[in-house]
């Protein structure tokens, strides 16, 4: 009954509304663009009191279609959500399914309509803009199409070694890890007892795991010395490695063309993004209202940040710009600090015994 199929379809009982989101929405779409969803779905107030808790949202893998409960919806409202806001004030042709449900959380918008919903925006946007130029990116550092081996993380201070001047620093490996096995060292992580077996050995990694051997008296003399495994290292490079190659394989290549040609030193799609929450903020402040479809100046402002005719250094200005417009109206525009809980909490109940009533 709750899956995204379902909920997708137009005759869903629990739906209480859905809508096209994202570029289509803010009026930045290009052809390359996909087309996102959100949507709002009610639970019978019963769900909440199973142990089995109710799911708060049902999305696709990339986030692209995404239904939230009712419940779910106000506490992100509550909390000043810039994602959620906009869901209030959506453009009429990119409605999709409105019921009484939904508009009696839209007759109550203006409670969610805080100081605190200018600050986040303003603070997600600027805090955007710095990992926009992307120096850490995936774009600037690409991952090689091998995944990462274990032996690139170990390292061993050889018993050969020990007069080296300093003593028992540790050393990138060389040695073939077949022809050894590892005793662990007591008290001690990642750090193992390091023993040549030669061609009898069983290896120190089996089937993808370091294997710790039972080592007799009699092979004592087998010592070699002392391998590190950074195995924590090693988890790391592989979720790193998976996640680049999905990005790699699912990401929309369009976006990525004048960052990888050297054209651009910065995500000029993201940066697009925070100059919007940025001019939605300054809306907040200005007229009481976020702002979502993008015309006119805000517009050709918006789609010239997206195509990379600024550089860098003039979107920090222009961000900086739009920030301290809103620093000065701050001062002159009454907005409550925060969202009342009380009426959040019981505009949630109204509500959900509407929809039961149905």
């Amino acid at each position: 009954m709750y899956t995204l199929e379902a909920l997708l379809a137009p005759d869903h009982p629990n739906v209480l509304f859905s809508c096209i989101s994202g570029s289509r929405a803010y009026g930045t779409a290009t052809a390359q663009s996909d087309e996102d969803w959100r949507g709002i779905f009610a639970l019978p107030a019963a769900a909440y009191l199973n142990l089995s808790a109710p799911p708060a949202q049902i999305a696709d893998e990339r986030g692209d279609r995404v239904f939230f409960t009712v419940k779910r919806t106000i506490e992100l409202l509550a909390q000043a959500n810039p994602n959620m806001l906009e869901v209030l004030f959506m453009p009429a042709d990119c409605v999709r399914k409105r019921t009484h449900g939904f508009s009696m959380l839209e007759e109550k918008r203006a409670i969610f309509v805080t100081q605190q919903c200018v600050d986040t925006h303003l603070n997600y946007a600027l805090s955007q803009i710095k990992k926009a130029r992307g120096q850490n990116k995936w774009i600037n550092q690409p991952r090689p199409l091998a995944p990462p081996r274990k032996e690139q993380f170990c390292f061993v201070i050889l018993s050969e070694h020990q007069s080296a001047n300093p003593p028992a620093r540790p050393r990138a490996m060389t040695l073939d890890l077949t022809r050894f096995q590892v005793a662990k060292v007591e008290h001690a992580r990642d750090l193992f007892r390091l023993y040549d077996f030669g061609e009898q050995s069983s290896g120190v990694f089996r089937d993808e795991q370091l294997v710790v051997s039972p080592i007799a008296l009699t092979d004592e003399a087998r010592f070699s010395g002392f391998l590190i495994f950074n195995e924590a290292g090693f988890k790391q490079a592989q979720n790193e490695h998976h996640n680049y190659w999905t990005w790699k394989r699912e990401r929309n290549d369009a976006r990525w063309l004048k960052q990888e040609s050297g054209e651009l030193d910065y995500d000029a799609k993201n940066l697009m993004h925070t100059v919007r929450l940025l001019l939605s903020a300054r809306s907040i402040l200005e007229t009481g209202l976020p702002l979502v479809r993008f015309e006119g100046e805000s517009l050709a402002l918006l789609m010239a940040v997206r195509e990379g005719r600024f550089s860098y250094r003039e979107v920090i200005a222009l961000s900086e710009g739009i920030a301290a417009d809103c620093a000065a109206l701050k001062k002159r525009r009454e907005l409550p600090f925060q969202c009342d809980m009380a009426h959040a909490s019981e505009l949630l109940a109204e509500i959900t015994r509407w929809w039961e009533e149905q």
